[in-house]
């Protein structure tokens, strides 16, 4: 897998900064932060992903700025910067901003890392809180594809570089929160839930003991941005209710972080419409699915007991 900034162009443009990016995908989140937190003029280029509506993110064109079929993809000045924590590393130490004023680099790179998705999801979640996120999506996954036909999901069989992916969909699509049934999906969403509690404790104990203004030290870095969009994906899929309980630090913390104009501006005026729709019934399951409210209360009483 290409990561980092590569040495060829794949796009001719006078833009010295281009984003392919989507409105609902975590990493395309944080480096939209970072751009804005940087105050950088950007070409912004939405790219499709299932759960927003097709499988833009594999087609033809794309696969030629992209061939893994992720994004986001950052450009500067024609050349790709792949994964997106190379994305915000590269653009802090490219230009003068506030991120990358002195500060201890160490912890900003642990911290920012541990938020981080790296390799495959399933993999690594001792590593990576950010390797949880992915199983813990499901929820929300099944709801959104509601409004995805199943033509569009099989069009990935033909052109999506990573199948199972594709087929983790079509699962989400024909089963709905029925996916849960199957013990290793379950297994899967319960282990996420719990390794993902430990890393939140660890940041709970952290910030407890942290009289700065930011995770580290009293300016705002990568480390806080990387944080703020798994958090925020956490209330998208109503795992708040679970992970937030009994940590007041990092209640506060999240607060501060929705506040930040860059979250404001890469994040909350960014309005999909089936990513709105899939939250509200998310929502709307919760109370009326018995299925699902079984797995949140049973979840609920597993990440508790382990305390």
């Amino acid at each position: 897998m290409l990561i980092g900034l590569q040495d060829y162009i794949v796009q001719e443009t006078t833009k010295e900064w281009v984003l392919y990016h989507n409105d609902f995908s975590l990493c395309s989140r944080k480096v939209r932060i970072c751009l804005y937190e940087c105050g950088l003029e950007f070409e912004s280029n939405h790219i499709d992903l299932i759960e927003t509506g097709k499988y833009e993110v594999a087609s033809k064109k794309f696969l030629h700025i992209n061939p893994n079929a992720t994004v986001p993809v950052l450009l500067n000045k024609g050349r790709p910067i792949y994964e997106s924590h190379e994305q915000i590393k590269f653009i802090v130490n490219t230009v003068d901003s506030e991120l990358n004023a002195p500060a201890d680099i160490e912890a900003i790179d642990y911290w920012m890392e541990k938020a981080s998705m790296v390799g495959n999801p399933i993999e690594g979640q001792n590593i990576y809180a950010g390797n949880t996120v992915g199983p813990l999506t499901f929820p929300l996954f099944a709801t959104m594809l509601r409004n995805v036909s199943f033509l569009e999901i099989l069009k990935g069989l033909i052109s999506h570089p990573m199948k199972e992916r594709v087929i983790i969909f079509l699962l989400l699509k024909s089963l709905g929160f029925k996916v849960f049934k199957i013990k290793l999906i379950k297994k899967l969403l319960e282990n996420s839930l719990l390794i993902l509690d430990s890393h939140l404790l660890e940041l709970e104990k952290h910030l407890s003991k942290n009289d700065e203004a930011w995770l580290v030290g009293n300016r705002f870095s990568l480390a806080d941005i990387s944080w703020s969009v798994l958090l925020h994906r956490l209330t998208e899929c109503n795992w708040d209710i679970i992970l937030f309980k009994g940590k007041p630090h990092i209640q506060k913390y999240f607060q501060k972080l929705i506040q930040r104009k860059s979250f404001v501006q890469g994040i909350s005026e960014r309005k999909n419409i089936n990513l709105e729709k899939g939250k509200k019934d998310l929502k709307k399951s919760l109370k009326e699915d018995q299925l699902l409210q079984n797995i949140f209360n049973q979840l609920n009483k597993k990440v508790n007991g382990k305390r």
